[in-house]
């Protein structure tokens, strides 16, 4: 997960460029299924992302590459 919090309000005003493409679209649930706004599920969805690395908000970070990691003990996560 990547920490977005310090930019998260820059994100919510990035997308509200394009209110056009999603305000008032329900298309019967299909484009929101949760029946949430698309405001609303990217703030919940990142907030649940923050959630897991303990931070405001965040994003899911993928990579198809591999990558190499130097020391396993000094990785920033915790494994139970």
């Amino acid at each position: 997960m990547v920490d977005i919090t310090d930019q998260f309000a820059r994100k919510m005003e990035a997308i509200r460029c394009y209110s056009s493409q999603f305000e008032g679209v329900t298309q019967a649930g299909e484009v929101f299924p949760t029946g949430q706004s698309l405001y609303d599920l990217v703030e919940t969805q990142s907030r649940h992302y923050g959630s897991l690395i303990r931070k405001g908000y965040g994003e899911p970070f993928f990579t198809e590459e591999t990558l190499e990691i130097d020391d396993v003990a000094r990785m920033p996560v915790h494994s139970l």
